[in-house]
């Protein structure tokens, strides 16, 4: 029977790729902590560690989320093949090499919100570094959709083997819109941080924000249908 129940899970118990994924998720949190520096020796030592508290946080919130979405998918697929290596391999990569850039992008948010209070250890001296900098965060968050729509579709390509019910294959079609809506705005700040001119170059990092609305919307009007598949089931049953 068709029911409100979320997924079905195939992967109850931690695969082998889930365990290696979430090891390499906890090395990458591992590496913001100690890129932060030495322990402090001083009081204003310590006071500057932290002003490096809120990018940390930020950053570690992101990287969580991404683990959480890539275990999700684990649970609910329990797929464990050639392809699923494969694309989890890719995410892992994607993610130990952006952690650090990512922690960099967190440090100019919070220094340019705090008009220069919390710290940013990078120096950026011309517009070039600027645009190179939010088209190298563009282009990370943009391959991480990427591969999250990937999973997704493989997922679905296995539909029969897994044996989805019509919840489960909508569910499924949710995440692949919810990661192409994220792919399309991190495509549209790479065109920013390319051609904006160099007095509009912040909108290149603030077009990101637009993500959140708009995921929100997507959310609400997925499930506003999904609700009226599972009404018209029950009407036909």
């Amino acid at each position: 029977m068709l029911n409100d129940r979320p997924f079905k899970m195939r992967g109850e118990n931690m695969t082998r790729i889930e365990t290696f994924v979430a090891a390499a998720f906890a090395f990458a949190v591992t590496m913001l902590v100690i890129s932060v520096g030495n322990v402090p020796e001083t009081m204003q030592d310590f006071v500057d560690a932290t002003k490096q508290i809120p990018a940390f946080t930020a950053s570690c919130a992101l990287i969580m989320w991404i683990w959480h979405t890539h275990a999700v998918w684990c649970r609910r697929y329990g797929l464990e093949d050639g392809m699923t290596i494969f694309l989890s391999a890719s995410l892992i990569i994607l993610v130990l090499t952006y952690i650090y850039p990512l922690r960099l992008m967190m440090q100019a948010l919070f220094n340019r919100m705090s008009n220069g209070y919390f710290p940013m250890e990078m120096t950026i001296n011309h517009v070039w570094e600027l645009r190179f900098m939010f088209a190298f965060y563009a282009i990370g968050f943009l391959l991480l959709s990427l591969n999250f729509i990937a999973l997704y579709i493989y997922a679905l390509r296995n539909k029969d083997s897994l044996a989805l019910d019509e919840l489960e294959y909508f569910d499924s079609q949710t995440e692949i819109y919810m990661w192409s809506i994220g792919s399309g705005i991190s495509l549209l700040s790479l065109l920013f941080s390319l051609w904006l001119p160099t007095h509009l170059i912040g909108f290149s990092g603030y077009v990101l924000f637009v993500l959140f609305p708009l995921l929100y919307g997507h959310g609400f009007y997925r499930d506003s249908k999904r609700r009226l598949i599972i009404e018209e089931f029950d009407y036909n049953n």
